[in-house]
């Protein structure tokens, strides 16, 4: 079985660590949103092609999985060696990580 390395864009990267000064704040057991990305990592590196594709932000190849228990969508592409995630966003805004200017 091929494992991917699997990397976070800045963007991602900045908008995970937002979520979780938001848990932390919010009194929220932060360990569950470390936990669930985790095993989004995990799954991804293994199985990329897990999320559905997305369509709505105009990228190529773009799909994004769905995390449950933190209502959130990772968002991201692959290639044959190699998962990026390109954004971390939570499920219930209303519009997602990708809005135009």
């Amino acid at each position: 079985m091929n494992r991917r390395t699997v990397a976070f864009t800045s963007a991602a990267r900045d908008q995970l660590n937002a979520a979780k000064a938001w848990w932390v704040e919010n009194q929220r057991p932060v360990a569950v949103l470390v936990d669930e990305i985790e095993n989004a990592i995990r799954l991804l590196a293994v199985m990329p092609g897990a999320g559905s594709l997305y369509s709505e932000a105009g990228i190529a190849d773009l799909r994004r999985l769905y995390l449950r228990r933190t209502s959130s969508h990772v968002y991201y592409t692959f290639t044959q060696d190699a998962v990026t995630i390109r954004a971390f966003w939570h499920a219930r805004r209303g519009y997602g990580p990708f809005r135009p200017d």
